[in-house]
């Protein structure tokens, strides 16, 4: 499809048609035991599983706020998909809140039978040496479906009870936060063509031009088995990026892929933006897409108003098996024969005219 308007996007914009002559890599691109991705040789499938999971998020915060994509919080849009460096005392949160909620509610049950357990003795101790073990197992049971059905809603709760409370302190907690977001954020960002990924607090991030960082699918060795993830391994520094909250680990390996290709059509300004949840509110903003849109008429609503269960047995089961078959190991990249045809102070020489 011919691209709306160039004017729209900077000079550095990747198009996968005119990929610049690049230097050559100080090492082998090859990796023992990791599949190196191709650049521009698209697949045009998109994430399944991830398709899943956003669609429903989105659907829900729709309900909730039909202008929730307008606030600072919404990291996806027509000019650059943002994402944290994990963050392992966040992630140690989400998971202990289930825990430490299932304690506090047995302790109820614990205490009442505490409580009574003497009379009941004093009653009868044969009926108490039957009763009180009985209630307890009762009372566990009872705590963990408790537990299952409103750990969330008390999560949420929580956390609005926390926000409600430190309302007043919120400029402070903001410029807080920017800080310490400024060297934790990564971004691709389609209207300049760069890519920037978080090194830690005291490092600044790695920002260069997305052509630079090649795309690899991780093999990651858990208790269970072999899972896999997008890794992304700057060409020039051998710097690796692969903790990231996008890179999640996933079961298969195609899921990979399709997240690889989904990336790249983002970034790539010839490209439609990928008809994804979390950037269909954005899609009219971006000329290339919006122009798209209206030669096909696609409706701007489709995955808020989607009947995803229904979905998912029709197309979202045709795109999970398109996913699973696709010959992704013939895919041909469009970069490679560019490299190794200019000199790198030359290459950096021409970047920075490109800027200036």
């Amino acid at each position: 499809m011919k691209e709306a308007s160039f004017s729209h996007y900077d000079a550095g914009a990747y198009r996968a048609g005119a990929i610049p002559a690049m230097p050559s890599p100080p090492k082998k691109r090859e990796r023992i035991g990791e599949e190196l991705l191709p650049f521009g040789d698209y697949a045009n499938i998109d994430p399944y599983q991830q398709l899943c999971e956003d669609a429903e998020f989105v659907q829900h915060l729709d309900r909730q706020d039909k202008a929730f994509y307008k606030t600072d919080d919404w990291w996806w849009d027509h000019q650059r998909i943002r994402f944290l460096k994990n963050q392992l005392g966040f992630s140690v949160i989400l998971m202990a809140f289930p825990v430490v909620y299932f304690f506090v509610m047995l302790s109820f049950p614990y205490f009442f039978i505490l409580s009574i357990s003497d009379a009941m003795f004093e009653y009868s101790r044969a009926f108490a040496s039957i009763a009180v073990p009985l209630m307890a197992i009762v009372g566990f049971c009872f705590v963990m479906i408790a537990t299952v059905y409103t750990a969330q809603s008390a999560f949420n709760g929580l956390a609005k009870m926390v926000g409600f409370l430190f309302t007043p302190f919120h400029k402070w907690f903001a410029s807080r936060a920017d800080r310490y977001m400024e060297n934790r954020c990564s971004e691709f960002n389609r209207q300049t063509g760069m890519a920037s990924f978080a090194q830690g607090r005291k490092k600044p991030p790695l920002k260069a031009p997305f052509v630079e960082f090649d795309g690899y699918v991780e093999r990651v060795v858990q208790r269970g088995g072999i899972f896999y993830r997008l890794m992304f391994v700057h060409r020039y520094t051998g710097k690796q990026f692969n903790q990231t909250s996008l890179s999640t680990i996933v079961d298969h390996k195609h899921e990979v892929h399709a997240l690889w290709d989904m990336l790249q059509r983002y970034m790539d300004a010839s490209q439609p933006m990928p008809d994804v949840p979390r950037l269909e509110p954005f899609r009219h903003l971006d000329p290339t897409t919006a122009e798209h849109d209206r030669i096909t008429g696609r409706n701007p609503r489709y995955w808020r108003d989607l009947d995803l269960e229904a979905w998912k047995k029709g197309q979202g089961a045709a795109l999970l098996k398109a996913q699973i078959e696709y010959p992704w190991s013939r895919q041909r990249c469009q970069l490679t024969p560019q490299l190794g045809k200019v000199e790198m102070t030359v290459y950096r020489e021409q970047q920075q005219a490109a800027v200036a």
